[in-house]
């Protein structure tokens, strides 16, 4: 696991936690050529992630290597295998890193790590950046760090809270968004970055984890599957969500920003993920509870419009926040629950 400051960049190596300096100086090549200030920081390898908005981000590894699936990475020295078990989605894959064949030593970087140490590893998803735009210096600036679920209701906040916030979502990109607690856990700190490196001071940060931490989305993978970079366990959720608010607390602290969790939605059209839902939400709300995080309740407010699991439709859409919706209950979520929330925060 990874952890990033300002001036230091922290990982497990073997078991053992490294710290290196962290300045955002290691510019990275740009094939698209619409984010040519990408950049990590001195410690990280910039890699290709194919669900960034701009399709790079940072692996945690100084010259790691960089998985050619464009999700994942390993250390240096190593060689990407990728396990896909059949009837899994495209992403559904794990990385294992094996040890390089390359007889040349300046290609493998084997000199102070042992083959048995490397063996041993396994690869990580590639973290995305924080939001695109700067700071706004005369509205407040809102922060969305959340799943692909954040990543439909955040243009709708936005036009919510337009007259007094710029609203923007972190991770930059699609997919899954934030996705399990672990690529919290390692990505936090990016996600708290612009892709040059710059620390994006929020004056509210919303965040959320649950849907990709154990409950089963779709007809695959089945729950509490670990594919680094999309889906978690329940048992792990707890302790990494309590490291994931902590951290933002200690942002929050040095920023002033303020804090908003949100209760996770439901799986309406599945009684048994929704009630897995429902549990980590019982979970989350008693960490938020504990450390004083004030929370906005996504799952009740949209029960108590669409219905108690099994529902087939709502807002005219089959299978809405299951874990998805249309526009029209995207919309409905941010000006009835999400934007009243936050702004009374600021």
């Amino acid at each position: 696991l990874m952890r990033a400051t300002n001036h230091l960049i922290m990982f497990m190596w073997a078991g053992v936690l490294v710290a290196v300096q962290a300045e955002w100086s290691l510019l990275c090549a740009n094939g698209t050529g619409t984010d040519p200030d990408a950049r990590c920081p001195i410690g990280a390898t910039c890699c290709k992630s194919t669900f960034s908005a701009n399709l790079l981000g940072c692996c945690p590894w100084p010259d790691a290597t960089c998985c050619s699936n464009g999700l994942t990475c390993c250390p240096s020295g190593t060689t990407c295998v990728d396990t896909h078990p059949p009837g899994y989605p495209s992403w559904g894959f794990t990385t294992s890193c094996t040890p390089s064949t390359d007889p040349d030593p300046v290609h493998r970087h084997m000199s102070t790590v042992s083959t048995e140490a490397v063996a041993a590893v396994q690869g990580v998803a590639v973290c995305k950046y924080g939001p695109p735009l700067p700071a706004s210096p005369t509205l407040k600036n809102v922060l969305v760090i959340g799943d692909s679920v954040s990543i439909g209701y955040t243009p709708f906040v936005a036009k919510a809270l337009s007259s007094v916030a710029v609203v923007q979502h972190a991770p930059w990109g699609g997919d899954g968004g934030a996705e399990e607690t672990a690529y919290g856990v390692q990505c936090l700190d990016y996600f708290l970055h612009s892709s040059a490196g710059t620390l994006f001071k929020a004056d509210v940060v919303m965040f959320n984890w649950g849907l990709h931490d154990g409950p089963q989305l779709f007809q695959s993978p089945p729950a509490n599957v670990t594919i680094p970079g999309q889906e978690g366990s329940m048992a792990v959720y707890a302790p990494q969500l309590g490291n994931i608010t902590a951290r933002l607390q200690a942002y929050a602290k040095a920023t002033g920003a303020k804090l908003l969790f949100g209760i996770t939605s439901p799986m309406l059209n599945n009684v048994q993920a929704d009630n897995d839902v429902l549990e980590l939400n019982r979970r989350a709300a008693a960490i938020m509870s504990a450390v004083g995080v004030p929370t906005v309740d996504l799952h009740a407010a949209i029960v108590a419009k669409c219905g108690h699991a099994p529902v087939a439709t709502c807002f005219d859409h089959a299978d809405c926040f299951s874990p998805h919706c249309g526009a029209a209950g995207y919309e409905w979520l941010a000006n009835s629950t999400i934007a009243p929330a936050i702004a009374k925060l600021m």
